[in-house]
């Protein structure tokens, strides 16, 4: 009855909420034997503080909001190792037969396969043209790329980036094939951060603007509702969305075979 999450980022924190309103609220009657709003959800991370890329006062706001839902967040621990049993962090045993990872991926190689050096991460370097550096027409973009931003930092590894990205180099690609004219440079234009911690709480980050709360909740519904693919799935999605705010069902359900017995 122990979940324990690694990686206190928007995936950790989400998935840390998630688990604990599922037990509290979602799963409480499909049990006989147990009780689900008694379990114990840790979310662990090795840095100073949860949602490093958030402002403090966002970040601190999500940790209030996680330990409203019962969910404990444990800072400055660094996984050393994971068992069967649990894991290793910051020096400390924690005990936990469900530990969830949500503290970043490994690479996935394509580097080596092009025969170059990595950048960061682990990631193929490249160009403010997104081509990729030291192979001629032979380019890379979202996860699998690493693209600088104006302050030489790596773009993150975000949905908005890697379509801007995509955009851009289709009508780059098409500009230069058609025309002859080289594009300007790639730019990322930041249209806001976002983690939802749960029901009527979240938080999204505009750089200047800041929200946080039940306003950033129904932004960031309104957000992903509007950027389905047509308009039934997203009258579906909303429906969907309605039935399980208001009755706080969700569509995880216990799948159990019944035991037969035998005679004598």
């Amino acid at each position: 009855m122990t979940f324990v999450v690694v990686g206190g980022g928007p995936t950790g924190v989400e998935l840390a909420g998630s688990i604990a309103e599922l037990a509290r609220h979602a799963l409480t009657s499909d049990f006989r034997r147990i009780r689900p709003e008694t379990a114990k959800i840790i979310l662990i991370e090795g840095g100073p503080r949860i949602l490093s890329a958030f402002p403090d006062a966002l970040a601190d706001y999500a940790q209030r909001a996680l330990g409203r839902l019962g969910a404990r967040v444990m800072t400055d621990m660094p996984v050393e190792a994971i068992t069967a049993d649990g894991l290793t962090a910051g020096g400390r045993f924690v005990p936990a037969r469900t530990v969830l990872w949500g503290a970043g991926v490994a690479p996935t190689g394509a580097a080596r396969l092009l025969g170059i050096e990595p950048g960061p991460g682990g990631r193929v370097p490249v160009g403010a043209d997104l081509c990729v550096i030291g192979l001629e027409n032979v380019y890379s973009l979202g996860d699998v790329a690493a693209c600088m931003d104006e302050d030489g930092r790596p773009l993150p590894g975000l949905a908005q980036v890697a379509q801007q990205q995509g955009n851009y180099l289709g009508k780059a690609l098409r500009s230069e094939l058609t025309r002859g004219r080289s594009a300007a440079p790639f730019r990322f234009h930041n249209r806001g951060n976002a983690a939802i911690i749960g029901r009527h709480a979240a938080i999204f980050d505009f750089g200047r603007f800041r929200l946080k709360g039940y306003p950033a909740w129904m932004l960031w519904a309104i957000v992903h509702v509007v950027l389905l693919v047509n308009f039934a799935q997203r009258i579906w999605v909303s429906l969907q969305w309605l039935w399980r705010y208001l009755t706080y069902r969700r569509g995880a359900r216990i799948i159990t075979t019944p035991v037969v017995r035998r005679p004598g």
